[in-house]
């Protein structure tokens, strides 16, 4: 079996494609941390003088009638220290960086994940629009070993992608903190956000086999992953003001997965009130455990590798 797995690291890093999207990889990762950099960057002095010019123009207008402009916002339900014109109001402060860095380690795992469901769906894709699959079982006759290699080879890859894209988005955003003289904190926090994110990588990895190997086609991979994406954008969208279509969130892939990440996951469901007014639409906020993502996951990736196996042992190749 060990031979086995040796052989099929050595296909997957030898493959073009993954090559060239280990590159596309490294190149968007590297180019976000200009938005962090950004993101961090106190404001210039230019910056300053403009905020300081727009405030003294503002405030002149608001010491005239502020009595006016204080009532309006109170009626709105602002704190009176909310309704107070201040200098701080204009001007553009750095983002505290647990906040970049949370935002960095979500946008890198999606994608990072996708990156690695299309390595891995090409990966066997290929094979199978290569036929080389025939000749490799040709060798290796036995099914079984073959299936759970090629699976074993994609896990351990994307485990250390997951990784990798982790360590590079928390250590470049470190730095750039440092840098710019930003506080901080909570690095245990995210450290252990980091880690979570590997799973993500690795159960999109899984499905992207299972998948590319079901339609033995790279293409019908990728057709089914743009497929979903159209149906999330729909219900995030167009659909976000129904009821039925958030309640469904604790039983959807991105949801489960969000929580994951995020080790638990809020969402709102709109629901109509009845009052003296009318009809009004109150979001009530539901969540998602980490512990059901985990559950849930663990039994989406169980029904599709023991599918998957089961049609591999018994489909002809050809």
């Amino acid at each position: 079996m060990s031979r086995l797995v040796g052989a099929e690291v050595s296909r997957l890093l030898s493959r073009r494609f993954t090559g060239i999207a280990m590159i596309v990889l490294l190149l968007g990762l590297a180019g976000y941390q200009l938005l962090v950099n950004d993101a961090l960057s106190p404001p210039s002095r230019e910056q300053l003088a403009t905020a300081e010019r727009v405030y003294q123009d503002v405030h002149e207008d608001w010491v005239t009638n502020h009595e006016r402009y204080e009532q309006d916002c109170r009626n709105t339900g602002a704190p009176p220290e909310e309704c107070v014109v201040t200098l701080a109001d204009f001007t553009e402060s750095a983002t505290p960086f647990k906040e970049v860095a949370r935002t960095g380690l979500q946008l890198s795992t999606l994608l990072v994940a996708v990156v690695a469901f299309m390595i891995a769906a090409s990966f066997i894709g290929a094979e199978y629009g290569s036929g080389s699959i025939a000749n490799w079982l040709t060798f290796i006759p036995r099914r079984g070993q073959v299936f759970w290699s090629k699976l074993l080879t994609v896990t351990g890859f994307a485990a250390l992608l997951g990784l990798f894209g982790a360590t590079l988005v928390l250590s470049g955003t470190l730095v750039l903190a440092h840098l710019h003289g930003s506080r901080i904190e909570s690095i245990r926090q995210l450290a252990e956000m980091g880690a979570r994110t590997i799973l993500p990588v690795v159960m999109l990895a899984i499905i992207g086999f299972c998948i590319g190997l079901l339609t033995r086609h790279t293409a019908g991979a990728i057709g089914l992953l743009l497929a979903f994406v159209v149906v999330w954008f729909v219900r995030a969208g167009p659909l976000s003001s129904l009821a039925w279509a958030q309640r469904i969130t604790p039983w959807t892939p991105e949801g489960n997965i969000a929580a994951i990440v995020d080790r638990g996951y809020t969402y709102s469901v709109p629901v109509n009130k009845v009052t003296a007014d009318g009809v009004n639409i109150e979001f009530i906020q539901h969540h998602v455990s980490f512990t059901h993502a985990l559950v849930y996951w663990s039994i989406l990736l169980a029904l599709v590798i023991i599918g998957s196996l089961l049609i591999f042992r018994r489909r002809d190749v050809i």
